[in-house]
C-alpha cells in the first residue's frame, strides 16, 4: 500500500500547485474535494486543507467535516485551511483592516517548532486574504508572525495540527517547499520514495488485477 498525502480542496487557484510541491518531493498525492472524500486508511500519513476564495465568515462557506483527522493524522491548513481550523474550533476570524496580498516577511519564526526548522528569520512569503485570525482557540499557539498579522502560523499544542495564514505552495514564498518538506517528510514521515513512473505502474497492476479479461476502451 502506498504512502500518501491527501489534499482536500476548497476551490483554490493554488490547490494543484500544492500537489505539484509536493510531487517534486517526490511524494504522492491526491485532491478531494473538501465534502467528498474516504476516510483515510493507513496509507495517508497527513492532510493539507487548500485555500478557497470563501471566507469562513460567509453563510454558505465550506465546512469539512474533520472527525476522523482533526488530533489523529498531521494536518495542515494553508489559508483558508488555517482560518477554517481556528475559527471552527473556537477562535475568531474578522475582516482584515487592509487586504493583505502580495509579499511579506516573517519577522518572527518559532524554529524549535518541525514545521519551520532551518526556516530563515524574515523569509519572504506570500500572501492572499481579506480576513485574519484575530483570536486562537485556547490551546493554539503562535509560531510565526509578520509585520502587520500577528498569527502567520500557528501549532495546536498536543496535536501534530498546524496552521499558515501564507501560502508556501508558491514562488513568491521563498522557503516555501522547505516547509511542505519539513511537514511532509519530518512530521507526516513520508520516504520520498514515489516517482510518476512507479504511479503508471502501480497504476496498470491495479487495473489489469480488476479488470482481468475484461476489455476496455479507453
Amino acid at each position: 500500500m502506498k504512502e500518501k498525502i491527501l489534499i482536500l480542496d476548497f476551490g483554490s487557484q493554488y490547490t494543484q500547485l500544492i500537489a505539484r510541491r509536493i510531487r517534486e518531493l517526490n511524494v504522492y498525492c491526491e485532491i478531494h474535494p473538501f465534502n467528498h472524500y474516504t476516510e483515510p486508511d493507513n496509507s495517508v500519513k497527513g492532510v493539507i486543507l487548500s485555500g478557497s476564495p470563501s471566507s469562513v465568515r460567509d453563510h454558505n462557506a465550506p465546512v469539512p467535516d474533520l472527525d476522523g483527522l482533526i488530533g489523529k493524522i498531521p494536518l495542515l491548513g494553508v489559508c483558508y485551511g488555517a482560518q477554517f481550523l481556528a475559527h471552527h474550533y473556537g477562535g475568531e476570524v474578522a475582516p482584515s483592516n487592509t487586504r493583505e496580498y502580495g509579499r511579506a516577511r516573517l519577522n518572527y519564526i518559532d524554529q524549535s517548532n518541525p514545521v519551520f526548522k532551518n526556516i530563515s528569520l524574515n523569509t519572504q512569503v506570500w500572501m492572499s486574504h481579506g480576513d485574519t485570525i484575530v483570536k486562537l482557540p485556547e490551546n493554539y499557539k503562535i509560531i510565526s508572525s509578520t509585520e502587520s498579522v500577528d498569527v502567520g502560523a500557528f501549532a495546536v499544542e498536543g496535536e501534530m495540527t498546524f496552521g499558515l495564514q501564507f501560502h508556501p505552495e508558491v514562488y513568491h514564498t521563498t522557503e516555501g517547499s522547505e516547509i511542505l518538506k519539513n511537514f511532509i517528510v519530518d512530521i507526516c514521515g513520508c520516504k520520498q520514495n514515489w516517482t510518476p513512473d512507479s504511479f503508471v505502474d502501480f497504476t496498470v497492476g491495479e487495473l489489469k488485477n480488476k479488470l482481468g479479461n475484461d476489455k476496455v476502451v479507453l
